[in-house]
């Protein structure tokens, strides 16, 4: 894994005797103890993420009827000291990335995910956007679970829910891709050091990526590449509700239109009782619509198989079968969240 991207806890992460394995062109922990520990400990105390392979890119508030004009969220109206999830749009309404901004007063943060880095920064260029790329010059730590607010107030002020917060050269938000609560800490790489050790003073534990992609499912949250792609738009993966740019952006006729008509893919939660997993590519059927499961595995939580499945238009009824080594085993729709 030589050639792959390292983060700053490249070390540390070695250290803790981490299984490493290549994400997105990066070498990242995959779990440290085991993903199911490190799952139940952010479900039920705290811990922390190193996200750093994530991108960061600064902007000019100077621009933001222009940034408004890429993405399908309101961000011309939304106060300051807010974070925003939204999707950068294509012209055709399809998904360039799902991201987080951090408005403040003075300028904006764009995280991004780590395999759209390049295509968003080529994407601002085409559209005369100015930008600094600050990925290699901070490190992104995530800190989520139920006691992570009440250790960090030791120390840190503590924002509302998607609230920013700045103190110095630290900037932050209270926000997670996890289900729990918790701070997403953008740090200069100089102080990283001090913070990990200062996290391990409150028995603030490092947990991989296996663990993340557990919990965002389970929290029925999206990942790009699985639920979001450059051939599904945001209504088509189930996220309508980030569409509220009520100006002209890329690709708002084409989505107007589906929300109108009805007429496109439907992207849709499952759980299964069976033994086995449904999971990425298992061919699936509700009625006569076709489906293929983008993303499944077990929930530790609920201690069976759930999913999404993702349909060439609107299944007929809550009933769907998979594909599993040519047998049709069934599973059931839902429309609720898997955690309520």
């Amino acid at each position: 894994m030589s050639d792959l991207k390292t983060t700053k806890l490249f070390k540390y992460h070695n250290s803790k005797n981490a299984k490493i394995i290549n994400f997105a062109g990066w070498s990242m922990p995959f779990s440290y103890e085991g993903t199911l520990k490190e799952h139940n400990e952010i479900r039920n105390n705290s811990g922390f993420f190193d996200v750093s392979h994530m991108g960061r890119i600064e902007l000019k508030y100077e621009q933001i009827q222009e940034i408004s004009s890429l993405i399908c969220s309101e961000i011309v109206s939304l106060p300051d000291d807010k974070a925003l999830y939204t999707i950068f749009t294509h012209e055709n309404g399809n998904a360039i990335d799902d991201v987080i901004f951090w408005k403040f007063k003075n300028r904006f943060i764009l995280i991004c995910n780590a395999s759209n880095t390049q295509k968003i920064e080529n994407h601002l260029e085409v559209n005369s956007i100015s930008f600094k790329n600050i990925t290699s010059e901070t490190s992104l730590i995530a800190v989520q679970g139920p006691n992570a607010i009440n250790k960090l107030s030791q120390k840190y002020t503590i924002p509302e829910s998607f609230h920013t917060f700045s103190d110095d050269e630290i900037f932050y938000a209270r926000t997670g891709y996890t289900g729990e609560d918790g701070i997403e800490f953008m740090i200069p790489n100089q102080d990283l050091d001090d913070f990990v050790n200062y996290l391990e003073t409150l028995d603030i534990k490092p947990c991989g990526l296996g663990a993340r992609d557990t919990l965002r499912l389970e929290a029925s949250l999206p990942l790009y590449g699985f639920e979001l792609t450059d051939s599904i738009s945001p209504v088509e993966a189930g996220l309508k509700w980030t569409v509220t740019n009520t100006s002209n952006y890329k690709g708002n006729s084409v989505i107007e239109n589906q929300i109108l008509t009805g007429e496109r893919k439907y992207l849709k939660k499952f759980i299964f009782k069976g033994k086995q997993i449904p999971r990425t590519g298992t061919k699936a059927i509700s009625g006569n619509v076709n489906g293929v499961v983008t993303s499944g595995n077990i929930s530790p939580v609920l201690g069976h198989p759930i999913g999404f499945v993702l349909f060439d238009s609107k299944p007929p009824s809550d009933l769907v079968e998979f594909d599993i080594r040519g047998n049709l085993v069934e599973g059931n729709l839902i429309n609720k969240r898997f955690l309520n």
